[in-house]
């Protein structure tokens, strides 16, 4: 017995100096606090919208401006545009400053030869487009003269009713006692880092197993998914219009392209342990029917339409994962949005 307590004593001083290791290597690089949560959750609080950043947060490469919005904060006597999305636009993998809207910020002044515009990024990880309630307030906040939608279809598995005609209220602290250990997430970072993607996967293939137990699982979401994408998109269109600013929509890019093919499915499981109550055959199909669903909104809207479905290549090069892009991905995109941005701000002054 005492053999049995020695053991547990010496493994419970090992973890707390690694613990405390951690701690101080994220003090020494980064800055953070040593006794507070420090985590990507750590930079969102609770709102009366669902959630919203934390103003001046930073955790990592993510900072948060005095208004709460990732970036820096927009300057007075400049053209503001609005970009809104998810995780994909908040910018996960790309370099610090290298998320599609801070490169659409710098290109766009760089076609006006001065820095004449702001980007301010709206988006929030995980947000369902139709938080028209969040959206609305940055508007009025800002002003801009343009608003860039960028969905993520993902959002809407499983959603039978739309967002916009209901109430929003604050969702739950998303800090948790994972988040208060520095040490599990030192280990995440090293497993994915040296562990082989074949491990990887087999860990992935036994989360989503778990996951599954007792409940049914979908060959394809069903219309009423996709129709309450398209409404709280259309939500999202009028509340832009409301605040008299123009519209450019975006289809929705992925690492896979139209097909899925062998090479390609290992980075399928990884996107469905996210959503495991859809099987993997089911994503493309869901890609396919709301971006289809974009377009047709922009026909009906007459709103500019960027297809970057079409226009982003699959693959590695442009994403670092299922769907969220690497710093060439980003670059390809903020240059397929610049040209709308300029000719729907043509002429426009900041007031």
């Amino acid at each position: 017995m005492k053999r049995i307590l020695s053991c547990l004593i010496y493994a419970a001083l090992g973890l707390g100096t690694m613990e405390m290791a951690a701690r101080i290597d994220d003090a020494i690089n980064e800055g953070a606090p040593m006794w507070k949560p420090y985590t990507i959750s750590s930079v969102f609080q609770p709102s009366p919208f669902g959630r919203e950043g934390k103003p001046n947060a930073r955790f990592g490469k993510w900072s948060m401006n005095e208004w709460g919005y990732r970036g820096p904060s927009p300057q007075a006597d400049r053209i503001n545009v609005v970009t809104f999305g998810a995780s994909e636009t908040f910018g996960i993998y790309e370099s610090p400053d290298h998320e599609y809207p801070r490169v659409l910020e710098a290109r766009l002044n760089e076609a006006a030869g001065a820095a004449r515009y702001n980007v301010i990024n709206l988006a929030i990880p995980g947000v369902r487009i139709g938080r028209w309630g969040y959206l609305d307030r940055g508007i009025k906040q800002f002003q801009p003269k343009v608003v860039v939608i960028y969905p993520s279809p993902a959002n809407y598995i499983g959603s039978e009713k739309p967002l916009c005609d209901q109430p929003s209220s604050p969702v739950p602290d998303q800090i948790g006692i994972k988040d208060r250990i520095r040490l599990t997430g030192k280990i995440e970072q090293l497993s994915k880092k040296v562990l082989p993607p074949s491990i990887m996967t087999m860990w992935r293939q036994h989360d989503i197993a778990k996951s599954i137990q007792g409940i049914a699982v979908m060959d394809k979401v069903p219309d009423s998914n996709i129709q309450s994408f398209k409404t709280d998109l259309a939500c999202a269109v009028r509340t832009a219009h409301q605040a008299g600013a123009k519209v450019v929509l975006a289809t929705h890019a992925t690492y896979f392209g139209s097909t899925l093919r062998d090479a390609d499915k290992p980075m399928m499981t990884a996107w469905r342990r996210f959503y495991p109550d859809l099987k993997e055959e089911g994503f493309l199909d869901l890609e396919l029917r709301t971006n289809a669903a974009i377009k047709a909104l922009a026909q009906e809207m007459k709103l500019d339409l960027v297809d970057a479905d079409q226009a982003i290549p699959p693959g590695p090069g442009n994403f670092a994962d299922f769907v969220h892009f690497t710093d060439a991905g980003s670059a390809h995109m903020a240059q397929l949005l610049a040209p709308h941005v300029l000719q729907l701000t043509s002429g426009l002054t900041a007031h």
